[in-house]
């Protein structure tokens, strides 16, 4: 089941108690999927993938990955620890895993250590598959 699909935007400006994901204006593709729905009877560790792209249009957030993944995370009710992140990067069909170990707490809010990597092979073909089957539902 595809939780979203489409252009994830923010406007930079606080809005209640939370923070911008940067405080200037930007965009990102998006596409969430639950992994479970597609693969029954499988139980997955990070149940979703989260695949996402710059736009061109406004900040990028690869300075600070960490406040986008909350954010999604907020919106759609996920658990930051049980998604796969991967970044499509500009170059064709070339994907980087966005990893969040936590490291720290203040209260309620826990900090991340984050890493980049490139996929393991079977990331790669679940993220390549995955990405084939959501092109072929839209044709």
């Amino acid at each position: 089941m595809y939780i979203f699909n489409g252009t994830y935007s923010w406007d930079g400006k606080r809005h209640g108690d939370r923070d911008p994901i940067a405080w200037f204006a930007g965009s990102y593709n998006l596409l969430i999927i639950n992994l479970q729905t597609h693969k029954p009877g499988i139980s997955f560790l990070r149940p979703y993938l989260c695949v996402f792209s710059e736009t061109g249009h406004g900040h990028s957030i690869s300075a600070n990955p960490e406040k986008f993944a909350k954010h999604v995370c907020t919106d759609f009710s996920l658990d930051l620890e049980r998604v796969l992140w991967v970044e499509k990067l500009t170059s064709k069909d070339r994907y980087e895993v966005v990893v969040f170990t936590k490291s720290n707490r203040l209260g309620d809010n826990h900090f991340y250590r984050v890493a980049r990597r490139p996929p393991t092979a079977s990331e790669l073909n679940l993220i390549c598959s995955e990405i084939d089957a959501h092109i072929k539902s839209l044709q």
